[in-house]
């Protein structure tokens, strides 16, 4: 059974504090669209789009159903909004290695991180998601979804877990 819920029941109020994240100078970058590698995964940001955007909309619709999570609307609360991310993540190691989606960060121009509240992706993708594992030779694509203040914009996206951190750009 479908249970149903905003997002916003899953991602966490904005601090009072805002964070910022400076990313190491060993830290592998890739503009929109290239590959990035560290010691443990491959990251490719393909995009990063408003909720709104209804091919977008409709991946996060056809996900939720298929791995029969909560069925979430993107409709942000007053003043927040929605981005999604849709990345590429690819397990390069020959072992199991460790990936959460909790560790990727939206960064604006100022450096100001808003930290992943949720993600979604195929059925297969999903049990790697749930398990903070992705299995040898795993490849996917997977939809991040980050809450953030109305107006504001996305510069790059961070995967902060990795060693070296992986920073892709958004435009």
């Amino acid at each position: 059974m479908k249970r149903a819920a905003t997002v916003g029941t899953f991602l966490a109020t904005t601090p009072a504090n805002e964070i910022t994240y400076k990313a190491p100078a060993s830290a592998v970058r890739a503009s929109l669209g290239e590959t990035a590698r560290s010691d443990t995964i491959a990251l490719r940001l393909n995009g990063i789009k408003d909720a709104s955007d209804p091919a977008t909309s409709d991946a996060w619709i056809k996900f939720t159903l298929e791995v029969g999570t909560y069925n979430l609307t993107l409709a942000p609360p007053p003043g927040e909004r929605y981005l999604v991310a849709n990345v590429t993540a690819t397990n390069v190691q020959p072992t199991d290695v460790h990936f959460s989606y909790t560790a990727f960060a939206l960064l604006t121009p100022n450096d100001t991180a808003y930290y992943a509240g949720f993600a979604v992706c195929n059925t297969s993708c999903w049990h790697a998601l749930e398990n903070r594992t992705l299995s040898a030779g795993f490849t996917s694509n997977l939809y991040v979804l980050f809450s953030l203040p109305a107006g504001t914009n996305a510069q790059e996206v961070v995967y902060t877990a990795s060693d070296p951190p992986i920073v892709m750009s958004a435009a």
